[in-house]
């Protein structure tokens, strides 16, 4: 198995990008928030973004990285809001498009991620795509 790096996969660089310009994981009152499993999310994301910068990235640790950003980021989470990406985005002054317009983005590129690297886990003993289709 190959490790990807933000140089292999320019959503990878992307998502990484857009996390950039959040608060820093220094900013406790943005990350601190639990997840699943009680690990606050700035713990999570960092652990993702250790593997995918540190060269050492497996299409599995691709996945978790983009299911996090679904997960706590994305559109409609529960975690950290849209509202709450609005205040904090680095650069925009709150603008309220430019919180949409990250979560938006950060969801869509997330998405491409997780189906890029998962799809074929998912689909799982469909070999073809669109096989089960076919034989009705």
């Amino acid at each position: 198995m190959r490790n990807i790096t933000p140089a292999d996969d320019p959503d990878l660089s992307h998502l990484v990008d857009l996390i950039d310009i959040l608060p820093g994981p220094e900013a406790a009152g943005f990350w601190d928030e639990k997840g699943e499993g009680g690990a606050s999310i700035g713990s999570k994301i960092g652990w993702d973004l250790k593997q995918v910068l540190g060269g050492q990235c497996s299409p599995g640790d691709v996945d978790y990285f983009a299911v996090h950003v679904l997960k706590y980021l994305g559109r409609g989470n529960k975690y950290i809001s849209e509202e709450k990406i609005t205040q904090k985005l680095r650069g925009v002054h709150g603008l309220p498009a430019a919180g949409h317009a990250w979560v938006e983005d950060a969801t869509r590129t997330a998405w491409t991620l997780v189906t890029r690297y998962s799809l074929t886990r998912w689909r799982g003993t469909r070999s073809t795509p669109g096989a089960a289709w076919t034989e009705i």
